[in-house]
């Protein structure tokens, strides 16, 4: 088989923009093309850490609606980051994603509703009031 991506994950959401930076810098033999990041957003930084990738080529990135997941053996650790943050920053870029935002929000509304939670996803929270 055939490695096509490698994730390279801040699974605890500890990561920063700089800590990102030096493990790209750690894996630049490897084509950023062919490489992904999986950022949970602990301490509020997914987003500025996806920023750092895209601005050093990567373009796949994890997320889940209204950040939904988490890290079960981290104490404390937050869920993933969510999508419906991660399109608006690729939206406000420029990048054309093909996905729905309105929809993604609604979808984030709705399971959260159905789970009793509070959703996880800043850009739904400020479109929703």
């Amino acid at each position: 088989a055939v490695v096509s991506t490698q994730s390279t994950g801040d699974t605890i959401g500890v990561g920063t923009p700089t800590k990102i930076k030096e493990i790209l810098a750690e894996l630049s033999g490897i084509p950023f093309t062919s490489l992904a990041l999986h950022c949970h957003d602990t301490y509020g930084q997914a987003l500025a850490n996806v920023s750092t990738g895209l601005d050093r080529g990567i373009r796949v990135f994890d997320s889940s609606v209204s950040g939904l997941g988490g890290c079960p053996y981290a104490q404390g650790a937050s869920g993933n980051l969510a999508t419906e943050d991660l399109l608006y920053l690729l939206e406000g870029a420029g990048a054309h994603t093909g996905i729905d935002l309105d929809k993604v929000i609604d979808t984030g509304v709705f399971i959260s509703d159905f789970l009793g939670r509070v959703n996880g996803s800043k850009v739904a929270l400020a479109k929703c009031k």
